[in-house]
């Protein structure tokens, strides 16, 4: 079974400023925490125990909360920092990206480019999500941020231009690919593979 996963960082962003939905805000960090504690959960053991401990996550976590998302969405449109504020919109992102579709990430594409030129979103959140939607478009990915467990190790996903990859990371605001690494081997406990290509 392949379970791709993207390495997502917390910024911890407070934000003490007026949100227009403050109830939507709150129910997004809600759900966040049950997605992060069932994942966090999961981030010991071999590569194969990660993802039999992922794998279930999907039906029972996922799904649910894409569909809510996707109800949010429909509300009050992409819950950008105004709506959420800056919690709830990261929120929001993480959600997105444990989204088993991407009917959601495509409606969402436009106003998240438009949050990360605005300054609302963190480099690697809208990495994370560009990367993910171009996987799952079947395209190579741009800035390095997915990976797939394969044979008890985590294997980059397939890349552009690797050679120029940290110049395209550095002009988002992403630290070098090294650094990626020596977190995600921290965190996840296994091998980190970057193919050469």
């Amino acid at each position: 079974m392949l379970v791709s996963i993207v390495f997502v960082f917390w910024a911890g962003f407070v934000c003490s400023a007026q949100v227009l939905y403050p109830n939507l805000r709150d129910e997004l960090l809600s759900m966040e925490k049950v997605d992060q504690d069932a994942r966090m959960k999961c981030a010991n053991g071999s590569a194969d125990e990660q993802v039999k401990c992922l794998a279930p996550l999907l039906k029972a976590i996922d799904e649910p909360h894409t569909k809510r998302l996707e109800e949010i969405f429909d509300q009050i449109g992409f819950p950008n920092t105004a709506k959420v504020g800056r919690e709830g919109m990261q929120a929001f992102m993480i959600l997105l990206q444990h989204a088993p579709t991407d009917a959601l990430r495509v409606r969402s594409l436009k106003p998240i480019t438009a949050a990360f030129k605005n300054k609302e979103l963190p480099p690697m959140d809208y990495a994370n999500f560009v990367d993910r939607l171009r996987l799952h478009q079947g395209k190579k990915q741009l800035y390095g941020s997915g990976f797939d467990f394969k044979e008890g190790k985590m294997v980059m996903s397939p890349t552009e231009d690797m050679k120029n990859l940290d110049k395209r990371r550095a002009k988002i605001g992403l630290p070098p690919l090294a650094e990626l690494i020596k977190m995600m081997k921290e965190m996840y406990k296994l091998e980190v593979v970057v193919p050469t290509n």
